[in-house]
């Protein structure tokens, strides 16, 4: 809240309370509707990346208690955010501590991989279109290809085995193995695409639905944006991971899709009253229904504590 008051106040509030006099609650559902969509991707691809390499089976029902519980109260407070609660699922449902980091990194760069192959295509587009946006929000997202390239390496057969050993080195080169064991799960479901469908779809999805919530926000300030621009922007905004902040990146994702928008074209005014209506809808709503699951989350913890 204090980082949208210095926003709106770099804005100027006679423009925000302009730009919120244009508001349509209408669409609210489309909002919603986005939100729910996107969730329902996030519990198949936790499912089906729990599978992978012969790992357990997690019920829908249990995996969508744990998504919501992500997304809520014990996300919020944990220090790795959403991945965190997923991390306690994977070992309550059986896997070693090195199994459940793992796919925990697969879902985070998952993640990460759709949007920046996303953005790429996104800011080509504009570049070659002659758009008028700021060169520091397109053209960093050539980078994209040298690092898939430099996946790719890390990845490779003849030497993923000992760039994901955790045996010895300090926390700077664990953190880099299980780096690379995720990346490992990931080059598995690319080159598997039609038997791990349910989990790039879901991660897709995922993305999606907090995108098409970004833009009904964006509609509901009669603010129009193109599709290429849309995807920048929200691409360079969710640099990180709303699941993977703690307090689901309260502040920080709010000032920098704010200032993505405003970099890709957007108003400094709509854009912050999208930005925070897109929060609304995608992180204090779903606090609400995360209530009812405390005892779930409190269960995961204590149980991985014992």
């Amino acid at each position: 809240m204090v980082a949208g008051a210095l926003v709106a106040d770099a804005a100027g509030l006679g423009a925000v309370r302009q730009a919120t006099s244009h508001f349509d609650p209408a669409w609210l559902a489309v909002c919603v509707g986005a939100q729910v969509a996107g969730h329902i991707g996030y519990v198949l691809a936790l499912r089906n990346v729990a599978r992978l390499d012969g790992g357990p089976h997690l019920p829908f029902r249990a995996s969508a208690r744990t998504v919501v519980a992500g997304c809520g109260v014990h996300g919020a407070a944990n220090p790795s955010g959403g991945f965190g609660v997923d991390y306690w699922a994977l070992r309550r449902a059986g896997l070693e501590r090195e199994q459940a980091i793992a796919r925990v990194a697969c879902l985070g760069s998952l993640e990460m991989a759709v949007l920046s192959v996303a953005a790429l295509a996104s800011a080509v587009a504009l570049i070659a279109a002659g758009a008028h946006i700021q060169g520091s929000v397109t053209w960093p997202w050539l980078l994209v290809v040298p690092g898939v390239l430099a996946a790719a390496w890390v990845t490779s057969p003849r030497r993923r085995d000992r760039l994901v050993d955790t045996s010895s080195g300090g926390w700077l080169r664990t953190g880099f193995a299980h780096a690379v064991a995720g990346l490992v799960m990931v080059r598995s479901l690319a080159r598997q695409p039609r038997q791990h469908l349910p989990g790039l779809l879901g991660v897709a999805l995922f993305s999606l639905g907090d995108m098409v919530c970004l833009w009904a926000a964006l509609q509901a300030f009669s603010t129009e944006i193109s599709l290429p621009a849309l995807v920048l922007a929200y691409a360079t905004g969710s640099v990180a991971s709303r699941r993977s902040l703690p307090a689901g990146g309260a502040g920080v994702v709010e000032v920098l899709m704010t200032f993505a928008l405003v970099w890709v074209g957007v108003p400094l005014a709509p854009a912050l009253a999208a930005v925070l209506l897109h929060r609304l809808v995608s992180f204090w709503l779903p606090l609400v229904p995360a209530l009812a699951l405390l005892p779930h989350g409190t269960r995961l913890r204590r149980e991985l504590e014992s």
